[in-house]
């Protein structure tokens, strides 16, 4: 008989894989039932006995790249099993396909893995995939008290956040951050949209019990393993190719912590997961107006800036390494040349990046606006920055009065009415 709480599906699983002696590298592992009634194909690795790897899927599924990853771990040493939900599920990659999973198929899922290996496993998944790997890991410890079969779990960029905060807020973690008691490893990028709070979250697992381990790789963008090799630089193609050497870093850094048997027992509903709010086409009215924060940077070809009352200001937050950012920066030109008017202004802040990486991606997109240097994030943090780009109107008195979160088309009708608006209420 199966073990008190276990899924008896996961030693049916696990007896197909000891009938086939043991799947070789690339090879398909026999169809997974699971409770939807969905049979589950896995592509697998094996290796020659190390920590068996989960991959879960971010919300933009799978590319080429995590398959040559998966070869490398397992020539490492490691069983890679690679959970392909979009293709399997007919789900499309998006934002909220993370959420359209069976959780209870993910579970067994889970289950299986732990069924098949004699160490732990570890869960590994990037960005909105996090949120799925921490559910389905709590639920498995849930069903299956007293076990310890999670070794923990290795995120890369991890979104964990509930949603978009709204201008002037900060945002707030989904409640299985605070439930989660696994140890945790964040992998980040220097040049990522969420390097800068990595240590918040680090934290905010902590508290919740977490044994919390952090690599943010300098001189590298975000997504730089899953991205096409063209879109890539030296550092990237480099940390890229080492991409098996950092996941294997981070499992022997997880194997040092015991991990937990039992689940957080917590209140909230854990099994939630975050939605993007939809926005406009158009620069969006905030519903009260809130004082600018403070805002005094070096520019890149100038004296010091410093935000000051008296005059229309456009602020843009943005980073080299975000496509909507550099997509945008026409338009803004055209913006300035638009609205001809000495009380306005548009002023573009870089946010942490080198004064030498930001050289060399002006000798391809030229910006000419001012361009402030944020180089250790402190401005992006009090704006309370977490998508690039973003972008605040003050007015005349110091007061934001719209924002946009995402990339527009500034010289639109639309938003040169708002900003003339604007001038006029001196």
């Amino acid at each position: 008989m199966p073990a008190p709480g276990r899924n008896p599906i996961a030693g049916l699983f696990l007896l197909l894989l000891q009938l086939c002696g043991g799947a070789a590298a690339d090879a398909a592992a026999p169809l997974l039932p699971l409770p939807s009634g969905q049979e589950l194909e896995l592509q697998r690795f094996a290796g020659s006995g190390k920590t068996l790897i989960l991959w879960l899927p971010s919300e933009r599924g799978f590319s080429a790249a995590y398959t040559e990853h998966a070869r490398r771990l397992a020539q490492t040493g490691y069983e890679v099993w690679l959970a392909d939900l979009h293709a399997n599920y007919f789900i499309e990659p998006g934002r909220r396909s993370i959420a359209e999973f069976p959780l209870d198929d993910v579970v067994a899922l889970v289950d299986a893995a732990v069924a098949a290996a004699d160490r732990p496993v570890v869960l590994l998944s990037a960005s909105r995939g996090a949120q799925l790997s921490l559910i389905a890991a709590r639920e498995w410890q849930r069903r299956n008290p007293g076990m310890a079969g999670i070794g923990g779990l290795f995120l890369a960029h991890a979104y964990l956040y509930q949603g978009r905060p709204e201008v002037g807020e900060s945002a707030s973690f989904l409640p299985i951050v605070a439930a989660t008691n696994l140890p945790v490893y964040l992998l980040d990028a220097q040049y990522s949209t969420r390097s800068a709070r990595v240590r918040d979250l680090a934290k905010a697992l902590g508290e919740g019990g977490s044994e919390v381990f952090v690599n943010i790789v300098p001189g590298v963008q975000g997504g730089f393993f899953a991205r096409d090799d063209r879109e890539l630089s030296e550092p990237d193609l480099a940390a890229k190719r080492d991409f098996a050497q950092i996941v294997d870093r981070g499992i022997r850094a997880l194997a040092l912590v015991t991990p937990p048997v039992r689940a957080v027992s917590v209140a909230a509903d854990t099994r939630r997961f975050s939605h993007s709010r939809r926005f406009g086409s158009a620069l969006k009215a905030l519903p009260k107006p809130l004082p600018a924060p403070a805002l005094g940077l070096p520019d890149y070809r100038g004296p010091d800036y410093r935000l000051e009352p008296g005059q229309v200001t456009l602020v843009n937050f943005w980073a080299s390494w975000c496509k909507p950012c550099i997509e945008e920066i026409p338009s803004l030109h055209r913006l300035q040349a638009q609205i001809a008017d000495p009380e306005f202004e548009i002023v573009t802040v870089n946010v942490g990046e080198s004064r030498k990486r930001i050289e060399n991606f002006l000798s391809r997109v030229p910006i000419d606006l001012p361009l402030l240097l944020d180089s250790d994030s402190e401005a992006a943090k009090a704006w309370k920055i977490y998508v690039y780009p973003s972008t605040y109107l003050v007015d005349h008195r110091g007061q934001i009065r719209y924002a946009y979160l995402g990339a527009l088309e500034w010289d639109s009708t639309e938003n040169i009415k708002i900003i003339r608006d604007l001038l006029r209420q001196r």
